[in-house]
């Protein structure tokens, strides 16, 4: 029998680490060594006899990593949106002065009506998903961008509705993983691309479908999965609900795949946050790490008096259990609602027209953090965009609001924050917030009485509250 294991690190940790309480079994021991500046220098696992009643005492002998492994695991994956098309590019580093340039920075084969759905970073290379005709979810084509051996992007054809987030990489088995779903069914189908830096090219090139799962939830649209071996974890939407589930996956593409369910899907209500889960990534530290993003009448709405708006999101550090899963911490997320209230509406100065005073705004409701809070809280946490030793730099994107100034006839306004932000592993904490100015994960806008009241002046970021 096989097991993972994990144990939790102090952070000025030594060579020895003790598990006990274990069952008699034999179990595989993986570890990795990093620097001080958490750059992988090496990793080994052994096998151990666990005997009841005696103690074994086991050394690792760690490899030393490559240098291309090195250089490829402080990469930062970032995209902006322009004319609604995507355009991505890799970072060193953040700083809030980054640029894309709105032309293909993958390749120059890229089409010009295609847009990225997903990336994944192996040790040695990085992957881009990219569909032609986005908004058609049959006879498409589908593109995969490889930056590693050989030239891209590489053309294939599947009849699958992509997962929103379709790749995944599972660097304890150096796999590959594409995920899309019929949406007629809702079967999850997936394609393995075992050891990519030597057979991508190969498997690819010959790929004409995805394969079956025999996991299927009727009328679901599937956004992110991931994989670690053979524990697999599913996020879908049904009904307007999203879901995480665990399972177990076994087969392979040739065989076909089979995904049992381990204990029963859990909504994002249920695990004390709402919205939508965008990605999903399983550690080394056996934790699961979700991202959940709950957007509300940011996405073109005219806001009206009265109404709820929400921007916020969140991280989960799930640990699975023998019976499914569990959360054990939430970080970043706006719980409660605020009142966002007009200035001076109905004054007896009120210089506003009143012919028009049936589109006044008195005040919204708001799930959306203050600017005082927003360097600990999510605005719509969307991707991971860096997953280090120790921690995790998380794409995030939102808008806060401000309503107008009837007064001194100025109009309200929205705030878009595209914004890295850190989590350190160790704490469980935000560490570190870097606002991007130029670039956008996401085209937010409002409409209507807020930011458009004729004969009004605009707002500017310092009225931002």
């Amino acid at each position: 029998m096989t097991k993972k294991l994990s144990t939790r690190r102090p952070r000025n940790w030594g060579g020895v680490i003790t598990f006990d309480e274990l069952e008699p079994a034999t179990y595989t021991v993986k570890a990795e060594a990093f620097d001080s500046d958490g750059i992988r220098i090496g990793s080994g696992s052994i096998e151990v006899k666990v005997v009841a009643g005696e103690t074994a005492e086991k050394t690792i002998l760690m490899i030393l990593a490559s240098n291309r492994d090195v250089i490829n695991y402080q990469k930062y994956y970032l995209w902006n949106v322009y004319n609604s098309k995507y355009y991505y590019d890799e970072f060193n580093s953040i700083t809030s002065d980054l640029t894309i340039n709105n032309i293909d920075s993958v390749s120059s084969n890229k089409p010009g009506n295609s847009t990225i759905l997903g990336f994944a970073e192996s040790f040695y290379a990085y992957y881009i998903y990219y569909i032609e005709n986005a908004d058609s979810q049959f006879n498409r084509t589908n593109f995969i961008y490889y930056k590693g051996k050989g030239s891209g992007p590489y053309d294939i054809k599947f009849t699958s509705t992509s997962v929103k987030d379709p790749l995944y990489f599972d660097d304890s088995t150096d796999c590959l993983w594409i995920g899309g779903y019929d949406s007629s069914s809702g079967e999850l189908k997936l394609l393995q691309i075992t050891e990519p830096s030597t057979n991508f090219i190969s498997t690819i090139s010959s790929a004409t479908s995805l394969y079956s799962t025999n996991f299927s939830v009727s009328r679901a649209s599937y956004t992110a999965f991931a994989i670690q071996g053979s524990d697999i974890y599913i996020a879908y939407t049904n009904s307007g609900t999203s879901y995480l589930q665990r399972g177990t996956i076994t087969g392979s593409n040739d065989s076909g795949f089979s995904i049992t369910a381990k204990g029963t899907a859990q909504s994002t209500e249920q695990m004390g946050v709402a919205g939508t889960i965008n990605d999903i990534a399983i550690l080394y530290d056996g934790y699961v790490y979700v991202l959940i993003s709950d957007i509300e009448k940011l996405t073109g709405h005219t806001i009206n008096d009265g109404d709820t708006v929400k921007s916020r999101g969140a991280i989960l550090k799930i640990l699975g259990t023998d019976s499914g899963f569990e959360v054990e911490d939430i970080l970043g997320w706006t719980n409660s609602a605020r009142t966002i209230s007009s200035k001076l509406n109905n004054d007896s100065n009120n210089l506003y027209n009143n012919t028009n005073a049936i589109y006044q705004i008195n005040s919204i409701k708001a799930y959306i953090p203050k600017l005082s809070e927003s360097s600990k809280k999510f605005y719509g946490a969307e991707r991971f965009v860096a997953i280090k030793p120790k921690e995790l730099a998380i794409a995030d994107c939102g808008a806060n609001i401000i309503l107008p100034d009837y007064k001194n006839k100025k109009n309200g306004n929205m705030f878009q924050h595209d914004r890295v932000v850190t989590v350190n592993l160790y704490d469980f904490a935000i560490t570190n917030v870097t606002e991007l100015n130029n670039l956008d994960f996401k085209r937010l806008y409002i409409s209507g009485n807020i930011s458009s009241i004729d004969g009004f002046s605009s707002s500017y970021s310092s009225d931002e509250e």
